[in-house]
C-alpha cells in the first residue's frame, strides 16, 4: 500500500500548528488566573487526565488520525478530493486555534475575535457530536 506524499504536506501544518496552539495555551494558563479552555472536548479531558498529558495525547493522536483519513477514504496512492478536503478542515482548525492564542498573547484584538468566533462555532458543533455540549467560552 503507496501513501501520497503530498498527504504530509497537510500532516506536517497541522502537527506544527497544533504544537503552537498547545505551547500557547500552556502559555495562556500560566500567566491568566481566570484561564477557561472553551473546547469543551478538550477541557473534559483537561478535568480527567490533565493538561499537559491531554496536549500530548492530542498531538500524538494527530498523527495515526491523518495518515488514516486516507486510507479510510481508499485515496491513499493519490490525493482524492475527500482526503484533501477532511484534511484541510484539520489544518484549518489548527491554525486558528494556534492564531486564536498568539493574538491574545501579542494583543491583536480584532485578529482574536474573528479566530475565538471561529472557534465557538466550530466547537458547540464538535462538543454536541462528542456529548461534552457547548463551547464553555
Amino acid at each position: 500500500m503507496k501513501f501520497a506524499k503530498r498527504y504530509w504536506i497537510f500532516i506536517a501544518a497541522a502537527m506544527f500548528f497544533a504544537s503552537i496552539a498547545s505551547v500557547s495555551t500552556l502559555y495562556l494558563a500560566s500567566v491568566q488566573e481566570q484561564f477557561m479552555e472553551c473546547n469543551s472536548v478538550s477541557a473534559a479531558c483537561f478535568a480527567r487526565i490533565g493538561m499537559v498529558p491531554c496536549m500530548l495525547f492530542g498531538i500524538l493522536v494527530l498523527l495515526p488520525l491523518m495518515v488514516a483519513i486516507p486510507y479510510i477514504f481508499r485515496q491513499n496512492e493519490r490525493p482524492g478530493l475527500l482526503s484533501v478536503l477532511v484534511l484541510g478542515c484539520i489544518v484549518a482548525y489548527t491554525a486558528l486555534d494556534a492564531v486564536n492564542n498568539m493574538s491574545a498573547i501579542m494583543g491583536y484584538h480584532l485578529l482574536y475575535l474573528v479566530a475565538h468566533a471561529v472557534l465557538n462555532i466550530i466547537n458547540n458543533v464538535s462538543g454536541n457530536v462528542v456529548g461534552t455540549g457547548n463551547s464553555l467560552c
